[in-house]
């Protein structure tokens, strides 16, 4: 175990996570942790680039010793308390990440998240990538298998779980340092680089499991509702402003059309490009500085563009206010019942000394036709996507469930052997009909593609105008009403 605990130490040298007059520091406290006798350091013969290989029988040892069961929450949670050691503390890390550059600061910060293990590459690897040219222009397709599946010793201990408050969710700023239980991962090597924007208290940090490049999260300090108003559009300029290298957006604050956790005001960031950034207009105007652009893109989505940033943020509010009290029943459009259904999701980019925002326009309302949503997915999509259209997926990037991993291959091999599909496909079977084999393509390349079309298609039932000719009518009669209000 010693020999495993200094080549771990070496790694941490190599990946300048701890400087030399840390050895023995670390040495000791990895010892005591481990319940090992310390001894003098040694340089490894073999030393190490994989920290995951240096972790591995670390976490052995812990498991065989009953320091942990050997379940990968509890794997995980002490793999973040190990890698704490090899983690700057936060006032440190602020200190660093202010005296650099933007861009030198953000590269800083991704390295070393990735480097002590918060962000887990090796799990990321595990995603299945490809595209799909649609009328929209390349759309980009993920299979999420980053995330591990519960064991089922982990449920049952569940059960017997007391409920716990803290942290109150899994962004609130308490995470940091925080060792975590079974069902909130352990946070131990966390780190996050407080910002103001807006004039407010807000946080950085990387998402463990990125699922695009610098995948960032920009989260409040207080543990508040999400919430679109004119300060979004503030705060998301001043981070732009910081980092115009970055993209910053928002998913919309109502269920169904907003992301997966509404109860914390946070956005989301980082430097990749997304589809919709070459996404073509139709129809465009030009007001108080600012160029509209109506977009074809599958969702109902207006560019704002300026190089007066003040003036583009008056007008996003305007556009937000008049949106948000809007109705088209010809497009089954009702912006209120019992309570607003109507919300958008902003997404700020700085391009060409050009300040640019994407309104994507969102409705939340069910209806008994569609119980999930009049524009969420639809039921002929559900084999392939259920889950919520968030931010990420408005711009063109698809992140669809791990269970399609082996369920596709399970059909590529029923298809390519012509064998009858499974019962235990069965939700699948309209789907698999809908399929277009070619001659001049591979099963598995007919099948990506069904696909990515099923996507695009979930994609246009959240269009609150659709791309047709006459769904562009209604949405430029939305525009000229918004004009001359």
């Amino acid at each position: 175990m010693i020999k495993a605990i200094h080549k771990l130490v070496q790694y941490g040298l190599d990946k300048d996570l701890i400087d030399p007059l840390d050895i023995d520091y670390v040495v000791n406290r990895l010892s005591e942790m481990l319940a090992v006798e310390p001894s003098i350091f040694q340089t490894p013969e073999h030393p190490a680039k994989d920290v995951v290989a240096c972790l591995e029988p670390i976490l052995e040892h812990a498991a065989s010793q009953g320091m942990i069961e050997n379940i990968i929450e509890e794997r995980d949670n002490f793999e973040s308390k190990v890698m704490d050691l090899f983690t700057p503390k936060p006032s440190q890390l602020q200190k660093t990440f202010d005296s650099l550059s933007p861009k030198a600061s953000t590269a800083f910060f991704y390295q070393l998240s990735r480097d002590n293990h918060y962000i887990k590459t090796e799990r990321i690897k595990k995603n299945k990538h490809f595209n799909y040219d649609s009328d929209y222009g390349q759309i980009n397709i993920t299979i999420n298998l980053s995330k591990p599946e519960k064991d089922p010793k982990t449920i049952a201990k569940l059960k017997k779980q007391k409920s716990m408050t803290y942290p109150a969710c899994l962004l609130c700023k308490e995470n940091v340092g925080f060792y975590g239980h079974l069902s909130h991962p352990g946070r131990s090597n966390h780190r996050i680089i407080k910002l103001a924007l807006n004039n407010e208290p807000f946080y950085f940090q990387y998402s463990p499991y990125v699922y695009y490049n610098e995948h960032a999260i920009v989260l409040h300090e207080a543990h508040i509702p999400m919430d679109i108003s004119i300060k979004t559009f503030i705060r998301l300029f001043d981070f732009i402003d910081r980092f115009p290298h970055y993209f910053l957006g928002s998913n919309a604050g109502l269920p169904i059309v907003g992301g997966s956790i509404l109860n914390h005001e946070h956005y989301q960031g980082g430097s990749a490009k997304f589809p919709i950034e070459d996404a073509k207009s139709f129809k465009s105007y030009q007001r108080n500085q600012v160029r509209y652009e109506l977009l074809h893109w599958p969702l109902s989505v207006v560019r704002l563009s300026s190089k007066n940033r003040s003036a583009l943020i008056k007008e996003a509010e305007s556009l937000r206010r008049f949106y948000e009290k809007y109705s088209d029943e010809t497009v089954n459009l009702i912006n209120k019942t019992d309570t607003m259904h109507n919300a958008i999701t902003p997404i700020a980019r700085f391009k060409n000394n050009t300040y640019i925002l994407d309104v994507a326009l969102r409705n939340n309302r069910t209806d008994e036709k569609y119980p999930d949503g009049i524009f969420h997915p639809h039921q002929d999509v559900h084999a392939i996507k259920k889950e919520n259209i968030g931010l990420i997926e408005v711009m063109g990037l698809a992140i669809l469930p791990g269970r399609l991993n082996k369920d596709l291959d399970r059909i590529e091999e029923a298809l390519t052997n012509d064998q009858p599909i499974d019962a235990s496909l069965s939700t699948y079977q309209r789907w698999i009909e809908s399929i277009e084999l070619s001659d001049h393509e591979s099963v598995r390349e007919s099948i990506n593609k069904a696909v990515g079309k099923t996507f695009v298609k979930g994609l246009e039932d959240c269009g609150i105008f659709k791309p047709t000719l006459e769904g562009q009518k209604s949405f430029t009669v939305f525009m000229e009403h918004y004009f001359n209000e």
